[in-house]
């Protein structure tokens, strides 16, 4: 049987020396891994049907990527996204350094992020004020740092369509930096609570228990006015 990881690392090869359509890809069935090196993508698109594994290693300048339903990264190490992030399969980044900088997109592009639930080390940039969109409800957990860093005159956006908030939850010591980020329908910790504020109420409640107060210091008052008044007309 053919060694499936030299035949993913030729394939590698020969797409990064064809044109600007090439695209690095892990059939289902395969596997491939980058042994722990340091591979620049030159931003070619990914497909990962199969299972790839980082190894420690470091994947730079990764264009549109997606982990197909069925595939596998296994990204213990660090990888660099230019563009689209689609997660429909598994993705292990518990070890991981993921930094997404729209570096293979356009300016002020729109840069979709899915299916990301547990990294170490996650940052999000950009030096030209693009927007990752989250997905409604998403929760991504970061365990040891979280970086949100766009510049001056220029922030990054990251948001959700609507709906429910996504949520970046911390890890016990995590660490947060914000600089220059535009947060809609996004929150770092737990959104705030939107939950009405019970008023105490006991019998008939705050109001009736009013009305009846008053209803009662009135008839008092008017009592002793009758009386008073009998006392001063008496013989």
């Amino acid at each position: 049987m053919p060694n499936l990881r030299f035949l993913a690392a030729a394939s590698l090869a020969v797409g990064l020396a064809t044109a600007a359509h090439a695209q690095m890809e892990i059939p289902a069935g395969s596997e491939g891994s980058l042994g722990g090196g340091s591979q620049d993508l030159g931003c070619e698109a990914v497909t990962i049907a199969g299972s790839y594994a980082l190894d420690g290693g470091s994947l730079q300048n990764a264009g549109a990527f997606l982990i197909e339903s069925g595939g596998l990264l296994d990204a213990q190490g660090s990888i660099q996204l230019g563009s689209d992030f689609r997660n429909q399969g598994t993705l292990n980044a518990a070890a991981s350094a993921m930094v997404f900088d729209g570096s293979c997109a356009a300016a002020g592009a729109s840069i979709n992020v899915s299916g990301v639930t547990t990294v170490a080390n996650l940052t999000i940039s950009s030096t030209s004020g693009q927007s990752f969109v989250l997905p409604n409800g998403a929760n991504i957990v970061v365990t040891g740092s979280l970086v949100l860093q766009g510049q001056p005159g220029q922030p990054v956006r990251i948001v959700t369509a609507g709906g429910q908030p996504a949520t970046f939850t911390l890890g016990p010591g995590a660490q947060v930096t914000q600089q220059n980020v535009n947060l809609v329908n996004v929150y770092v910790g737990p959104p705030p609570s939107t939950a009405a504020v019970p008023v105490p109420v006991s019998g008939l409640g705050w109001t009736a228990s009013l009305t009846l107060l008053l209803s009662i210091l009135s008839w008092g008052a008017l009592r002793s006015t009758r009386i008073r008044s009998s006392l001063r007309t008496q013989p």
